[in-house]
Protein backbone atom coordinates (compact mmCIF):
# COMPACT_ATOMS: atom_id res chain seq x y z
CA UNK A 1 0.00 0.00 0.00
CA UNK A 2 2.81 2.32 0.92
CA UNK A 3 4.62 1.66 -2.34
CA UNK A 4 1.38 2.29 -4.24
CA UNK A 5 1.01 5.71 -2.63
CA UNK A 6 4.63 6.60 -3.41
CA UNK A 7 4.15 5.51 -7.01
CA UNK A 8 1.07 7.71 -7.35
CA UNK A 9 2.94 10.64 -5.87
CA UNK A 10 5.73 10.18 -8.40
CA UNK A 11 3.20 10.07 -11.23
CA UNK A 12 1.51 13.23 -9.95
CA UNK A 13 4.85 15.07 -9.64
CA UNK A 14 5.82 14.06 -13.18
CA UNK A 15 2.45 15.19 -14.47
CA UNK A 16 2.82 18.53 -12.67
CA UNK A 17 6.29 19.08 -14.10
CA UNK A 18 5.08 18.25 -17.59
CA UNK A 19 2.17 20.66 -17.38
CA UNK A 20 4.35 23.37 -15.83
CA UNK A 21 7.02 22.98 -18.50
CA UNK A 22 4.41 23.25 -21.23
CA UNK A 23 2.97 26.37 -19.61
CA UNK A 24 6.41 27.96 -19.43
CA UNK A 25 7.08 27.05 -23.06
CA UNK A 26 3.73 28.46 -24.13
CA UNK A 27 4.43 31.64 -22.22
CA UNK A 28 7.85 32.07 -23.81
CA UNK A 29 6.35 31.50 -27.26
CA UNK A 30 3.54 33.96 -26.66
CA UNK A 31 3.35 36.88 -29.06
CA UNK A 32 3.04 40.17 -27.21
CA UNK A 33 1.73 43.21 -29.03
CA UNK A 34 3.61 46.51 -28.70
CA UNK A 35 0.87 49.15 -28.77
CA UNK A 36 0.88 51.96 -31.30
CA UNK A 37 2.48 55.24 -30.24
CA UNK A 38 2.59 58.61 -31.99
CA UNK A 39 5.85 60.55 -32.46
CA UNK A 40 6.26 64.05 -33.94
CA UNK A 41 9.57 65.17 -35.43
CA UNK A 42 11.24 67.71 -33.17
CA UNK A 43 11.21 70.52 -35.74
CA UNK A 44 7.40 70.42 -35.83
CA UNK A 45 6.86 70.39 -32.07
CA UNK A 46 5.64 74.00 -32.00
CA UNK A 47 3.35 73.78 -35.03
CA UNK A 48 -0.22 74.63 -34.05
CA UNK A 49 -2.01 74.73 -37.41
CA UNK A 50 -2.32 71.59 -39.55
CA UNK A 51 -4.03 70.83 -42.83
CA UNK A 52 -6.52 67.91 -42.72
CA UNK A 53 -6.16 67.72 -38.93
CA UNK A 54 -2.55 66.70 -39.48
CA UNK A 55 -3.33 63.35 -41.06
CA UNK A 56 -4.68 63.19 -44.61
CA UNK A 57 -4.07 59.46 -45.15
CA UNK A 58 -5.85 57.41 -42.51
CA UNK A 59 -6.48 53.64 -42.70
CA UNK A 60 -3.84 52.98 -45.36
CA UNK A 61 -2.55 49.40 -45.58
CA UNK A 62 1.20 48.97 -45.01
CA UNK A 63 3.63 47.41 -47.44
CA UNK A 64 4.92 44.21 -45.78
CA UNK A 65 8.63 43.50 -46.18
CA UNK A 66 10.83 40.65 -44.97
CA UNK A 67 13.84 41.89 -42.99
CA UNK A 68 16.00 39.36 -44.85
CA UNK A 69 15.87 41.70 -47.83
CA UNK A 70 16.41 44.91 -45.91
CA UNK A 71 19.88 44.71 -44.35
CA UNK A 72 21.66 45.88 -47.48
CA UNK A 73 21.40 49.08 -49.49
CA UNK A 74 18.25 48.22 -51.37
CA UNK A 75 18.33 51.29 -53.61
CA UNK A 76 20.20 54.51 -54.13
CA UNK A 77 18.84 57.72 -52.71
CA UNK A 78 16.99 60.05 -55.07
CA UNK A 79 19.88 62.40 -54.47
CA UNK A 80 22.76 59.96 -54.90
CA UNK A 81 25.57 61.26 -52.71
CA UNK A 82 27.68 59.75 -49.89
CA UNK A 83 26.55 62.44 -47.47
CA UNK A 84 22.96 61.25 -47.98
CA UNK A 85 23.85 58.14 -45.97
CA UNK A 86 26.04 59.75 -43.28
CA UNK A 87 23.69 58.81 -40.43
CA UNK A 88 22.59 55.57 -42.06
CA UNK A 89 26.16 54.30 -41.87
CA UNK A 90 25.96 54.47 -38.06
CA UNK A 91 23.02 52.06 -37.74
CA UNK A 92 23.00 48.40 -36.69
CA UNK A 93 21.22 45.76 -38.78
CA UNK A 94 17.93 45.97 -36.90
CA UNK A 95 17.84 49.74 -37.39
CA UNK A 96 19.02 49.38 -40.98
CA UNK A 97 16.04 47.14 -41.77
CA UNK A 98 13.64 49.88 -40.68
CA UNK A 99 15.61 52.61 -42.46
CA UNK A 100 15.69 50.65 -45.72
CA UNK A 101 11.99 49.84 -45.45
CA UNK A 102 11.20 53.55 -45.21
CA UNK A 103 13.50 54.21 -48.14
CA UNK A 104 11.67 51.54 -50.09
CA UNK A 105 8.31 53.33 -49.81
CA UNK A 106 9.58 56.92 -50.09
CA UNK A 107 12.25 56.61 -52.79
CA UNK A 108 9.78 56.34 -55.65
CA UNK A 109 8.91 58.53 -58.61
CA UNK A 110 5.34 58.19 -57.45
CA UNK A 111 4.75 57.52 -53.75
CA UNK A 112 2.16 54.76 -53.23
CA UNK A 113 2.63 53.70 -49.60
CA UNK A 114 2.94 55.67 -46.39
CA UNK A 115 3.18 52.67 -44.08
CA UNK A 116 5.47 49.67 -43.91
CA UNK A 117 5.68 46.52 -41.79
CA UNK A 118 9.02 44.77 -41.34
CA UNK A 119 8.82 41.08 -40.39
CA UNK A 120 11.24 38.40 -39.14
CA UNK A 121 13.19 40.83 -36.97
CA UNK A 122 13.64 38.40 -34.08
CA UNK A 123 16.94 37.17 -35.51
CA UNK A 124 18.52 40.44 -34.40
CA UNK A 125 17.64 39.56 -30.78
CA UNK A 126 16.40 43.02 -29.84
CA UNK A 127 14.58 43.03 -26.51
CA UNK A 128 11.45 45.10 -26.02
CA UNK A 129 13.29 47.47 -23.67
CA UNK A 130 15.43 48.64 -26.62
CA UNK A 131 12.54 48.95 -29.08
CA UNK A 132 11.82 52.68 -28.64
CA UNK A 133 15.44 53.77 -28.96
CA UNK A 134 16.30 51.61 -31.97
CA UNK A 135 13.17 52.51 -33.92
CA UNK A 136 13.79 56.16 -33.04
CA UNK A 137 17.39 55.96 -34.27
CA UNK A 138 16.28 54.37 -37.54
CA UNK A 139 13.64 57.01 -38.22
CA UNK A 140 15.88 59.86 -37.03
CA UNK A 141 18.73 58.80 -39.31
CA UNK A 142 16.34 58.32 -42.21
CA UNK A 143 14.82 61.78 -41.84
CA UNK A 144 18.16 63.53 -41.39
CA UNK A 145 19.75 61.77 -44.38
CA UNK A 146 16.68 62.25 -46.57
CA UNK A 147 15.65 65.84 -46.05
CA UNK A 148 13.94 65.88 -49.43
CA UNK A 149 11.09 63.83 -47.93
CA UNK A 150 9.49 67.05 -46.76
CA UNK A 151 5.97 65.64 -46.34
CA UNK A 152 6.76 63.60 -43.20
CA UNK A 153 6.00 65.42 -39.96
CA UNK A 154 5.16 62.53 -37.60
CA UNK A 155 4.90 58.76 -37.48
CA UNK A 156 3.11 56.01 -35.64
CA UNK A 157 5.05 52.94 -34.56
CA UNK A 158 3.85 49.57 -33.31
CA UNK A 159 5.18 46.03 -33.21
CA UNK A 160 5.18 42.62 -31.63
CA UNK A 161 7.49 40.47 -29.52
CA UNK A 162 7.95 36.73 -30.00
CA UNK A 163 10.19 34.46 -27.95
CA UNK A 164 11.40 37.46 -25.98
CA UNK A 165 12.56 39.51 -28.98
CA UNK A 166 11.01 42.16 -31.22
CA UNK A 167 9.76 40.25 -34.25
CA UNK A 168 7.77 42.83 -36.20
CA UNK A 169 7.70 46.61 -36.51
CA UNK A 170 5.19 48.80 -38.34
CA UNK A 171 5.91 52.45 -39.10
CA UNK A 172 3.10 54.61 -40.46
CA UNK A 173 4.12 57.96 -41.91
CA UNK A 174 1.80 60.76 -40.85
CA UNK A 175 1.37 63.62 -43.32
CA UNK A 176 -1.07 66.47 -43.66
CA UNK A 177 -0.86 65.99 -47.43
CA UNK A 178 -2.68 63.32 -49.40
CA UNK A 179 -0.59 60.94 -51.51
CA UNK A 180 -1.79 62.77 -54.63
CA UNK A 181 -0.64 66.10 -53.16
CA UNK A 182 2.69 64.64 -52.10
CA UNK A 183 3.44 63.48 -55.64
CA UNK A 184 2.25 66.77 -57.15
CA UNK A 185 4.23 69.07 -54.87
CA UNK A 186 7.26 66.79 -54.66
CA UNK A 187 7.78 67.00 -58.40
CA UNK A 188 7.73 70.79 -58.19
CA UNK A 189 10.16 70.91 -55.26
CA UNK A 190 12.70 68.56 -56.85
CA UNK A 191 12.44 70.43 -60.14
CA UNK A 192 13.23 73.69 -58.35
CA UNK A 193 16.18 72.14 -56.53
CA UNK A 194 17.59 70.71 -59.75
CA UNK A 195 17.18 74.04 -61.53
CA UNK A 196 19.23 75.82 -58.85
CA UNK A 197 21.84 73.05 -59.00
CA UNK A 198 22.11 73.40 -62.78
CA UNK A 199 22.97 77.07 -62.39
CA UNK A 200 25.44 76.31 -59.60
CA UNK A 201 27.14 73.67 -61.76
CA UNK A 202 28.14 76.37 -64.22
CA UNK A 203 30.73 77.44 -61.66
CA UNK A 204 34.12 75.74 -61.98
CA UNK A 205 34.94 74.81 -58.38
CA UNK A 206 32.98 73.13 -55.60
CA UNK A 207 33.61 76.18 -53.42
CA UNK A 208 31.94 78.47 -55.94
CA UNK A 209 29.09 76.02 -56.51
CA UNK A 210 28.32 75.94 -52.80
CA UNK A 211 28.69 79.72 -52.65
CA UNK A 212 26.13 80.09 -55.45
CA UNK A 213 23.63 77.89 -53.59
CA UNK A 214 24.23 79.73 -50.32
CA UNK A 215 23.72 83.12 -51.94
CA UNK A 216 20.63 81.99 -53.85
CA UNK A 217 18.94 80.86 -50.65
CA UNK A 218 19.93 83.98 -48.72
CA UNK A 219 18.60 86.26 -51.48
CA UNK A 220 15.41 84.33 -52.22
CA UNK A 221 14.17 83.29 -48.74
CA UNK A 222 12.63 85.55 -46.13
CA UNK A 223 13.08 84.24 -42.61
CA UNK A 224 9.55 83.68 -41.34
CA UNK A 225 8.12 82.04 -38.26
CA UNK A 226 4.58 80.81 -38.80
CA UNK A 227 2.02 78.50 -37.25
CA UNK A 228 2.02 75.92 -40.06
CA UNK A 229 4.43 73.08 -40.83
CA UNK A 230 5.35 74.57 -44.20
CA UNK A 231 7.76 76.99 -42.53
CA UNK A 232 9.91 74.07 -41.41
CA UNK A 233 10.62 72.14 -44.62
CA UNK A 234 11.71 72.25 -48.26
CA UNK A 235 8.31 73.36 -49.48
CA UNK A 236 8.58 76.51 -47.42
CA UNK A 237 12.19 77.16 -48.42
CA UNK A 238 11.99 76.51 -52.17
CA UNK A 239 8.37 77.15 -53.12
CA UNK A 240 6.91 79.63 -50.62
CA UNK A 241 10.38 81.07 -49.94
CA UNK A 242 9.43 81.69 -46.32
CA UNK A 243 10.83 79.48 -43.57
CA UNK A 244 12.86 79.11 -40.38
CA UNK A 245 16.49 78.07 -39.85
CA UNK A 246 16.09 74.31 -40.22
CA UNK A 247 14.53 74.65 -43.66
CA UNK A 248 17.36 76.92 -44.86
CA UNK A 249 19.74 74.16 -43.80
CA UNK A 250 17.72 71.40 -45.44
CA UNK A 251 17.55 73.31 -48.72
CA UNK A 252 21.29 73.95 -48.69
CA UNK A 253 22.06 70.27 -48.01
CA UNK A 254 19.67 68.88 -50.63
CA UNK A 255 20.80 71.21 -53.43
CA UNK A 256 24.50 70.92 -52.53
CA UNK A 257 24.33 67.15 -52.91
CA UNK A 258 23.12 67.67 -56.48
CA UNK A 259 26.44 69.38 -57.30
CA UNK A 260 28.47 66.66 -55.54
CA UNK A 261 28.83 68.60 -52.31
CA UNK A 262 29.27 66.53 -49.15
CA UNK A 263 26.84 68.25 -46.79
CA UNK A 264 24.97 67.05 -43.71
CA UNK A 265 22.40 68.75 -41.50
CA UNK A 266 23.14 69.36 -37.81
CA UNK A 267 21.16 70.95 -35.00
CA UNK A 268 21.50 72.26 -31.47
CA UNK A 269 18.54 72.53 -29.12
CA UNK A 270 17.67 75.94 -30.57
CA UNK A 271 19.00 76.09 -34.14
CA UNK A 272 19.66 74.14 -37.34
CA UNK A 273 22.44 74.57 -39.94
CA UNK A 274 24.93 72.48 -41.99
CA UNK A 275 28.39 70.96 -42.05
CA UNK A 276 30.14 70.74 -45.43
CA UNK A 277 33.20 68.66 -46.23
CA UNK A 278 35.81 69.89 -48.71
CA UNK A 279 38.89 67.75 -49.12
CA UNK A 280 39.34 65.99 -45.80
CA UNK A 281 38.10 68.80 -43.57
CA UNK A 282 34.67 69.87 -42.34
CA UNK A 283 33.34 73.43 -42.22
CA UNK A 284 30.13 75.06 -40.95
CA UNK A 285 27.61 76.77 -43.21
CA UNK A 286 24.72 78.77 -41.76
CA UNK A 287 22.68 80.45 -44.49
CA UNK A 288 20.10 81.65 -41.95
CA UNK A 289 22.57 83.75 -40.02
CA UNK A 290 23.98 85.17 -43.26
CA UNK A 291 20.48 86.38 -44.20
CA UNK A 292 19.84 89.84 -42.74
CA UNK A 293 16.73 90.41 -44.90
CA UNK A 294 17.97 93.93 -45.59
CA UNK A 295 17.97 93.80 -49.38
CA UNK A 296 21.73 94.01 -49.54
CA UNK A 297 24.16 91.47 -50.94
CA UNK A 298 24.41 88.22 -48.94
CA UNK A 299 27.10 88.25 -46.31
CA UNK A 300 29.45 85.29 -45.85
CA UNK A 301 30.27 85.41 -42.14
CA UNK A 302 29.01 81.84 -41.75
CA UNK A 303 30.04 80.31 -45.06
CA UNK A 304 32.53 77.43 -44.74
CA UNK A 305 33.86 78.64 -41.40
CA UNK A 306 35.97 76.91 -38.75
CA UNK A 307 35.78 77.04 -34.99
CA UNK A 308 38.33 79.89 -34.76
CA UNK A 309 36.69 81.98 -37.49
CA UNK A 310 35.61 85.47 -36.45
CA UNK A 311 31.94 85.63 -37.44
CA UNK A 312 30.74 89.01 -36.15
CA UNK A 313 31.77 92.64 -36.02
CA UNK A 314 32.32 92.45 -32.26
CA UNK A 315 35.15 89.98 -32.88
CA UNK A 316 33.62 86.86 -31.40
CA UNK A 317 34.41 83.52 -33.01
CA UNK A 318 32.20 80.67 -34.15
CA UNK A 319 33.20 78.54 -31.15
CA UNK A 320 32.16 81.33 -28.77
CA UNK A 321 28.50 80.74 -29.71
CA UNK A 322 28.28 77.77 -27.38
CA UNK A 323 24.55 77.93 -26.68
CA UNK A 324 23.66 77.96 -30.36
CA UNK A 325 26.42 75.70 -31.71
CA UNK A 326 26.51 72.86 -29.17
CA UNK A 327 25.17 69.85 -31.08
CA UNK A 328 22.07 68.27 -29.53
CA UNK A 329 22.35 64.67 -28.34
CA UNK A 330 19.55 63.56 -30.70
CA UNK A 331 18.54 63.97 -34.33
CA UNK A 332 14.94 64.55 -35.42
CA UNK A 333 13.32 62.65 -32.51
CA UNK A 334 14.19 62.30 -28.83
CA UNK A 335 14.99 58.58 -29.05
CA UNK A 336 17.47 59.05 -31.91
CA UNK A 337 20.58 59.34 -29.77
CA UNK A 338 24.12 57.97 -29.90
CA UNK A 339 25.25 59.43 -33.24
CA UNK A 340 28.70 60.84 -33.90
CA UNK A 341 29.32 64.13 -35.68
CA UNK A 342 32.31 65.48 -37.61
CA UNK A 343 34.98 67.62 -35.98
CA UNK A 344 35.13 71.05 -37.59
CA UNK A 345 38.28 72.57 -38.98
CA UNK A 346 39.76 75.30 -36.81
CA UNK A 347 40.10 77.71 -39.70
CA UNK A 348 37.81 78.97 -42.44
CA UNK A 349 38.06 77.37 -45.88
CA UNK A 350 40.13 79.46 -48.31
CA UNK A 351 39.50 79.02 -52.01
CA UNK A 352 42.84 79.03 -53.84
CA UNK A 353 41.41 78.84 -57.36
Amino acid sequence: MKSFIILNLIVLVQLFLTVHSKAVADESNEINIIPETFVTLDKYKNVTVWRNDGNANKNLQPLVLDSEKLTKNISSNKIDNPSAVYYKNQLNKFELSIYNALEKICNQKQVKYLAVTITKLEKFKVEKSKYDKLVGRAVGAFMRDNQEYWWIHSYEKSGSVANGYVSKVTVKIVSEYTIAEINKYNSKILSTAKSIAEQANKEKTLYKKLLYIHDYLVKSITYTEGEGSVYHNLYGALINKKCVCGAYGEAFAVISRLVDGYVIGVNSYVHGWDYAKIGNKWYAVDATWDDLDDGKKPRHNYFLVGTNTVVADDGHRYKDETEVRTIADFIEVGDATGFSFPTLSKEKYVDKN
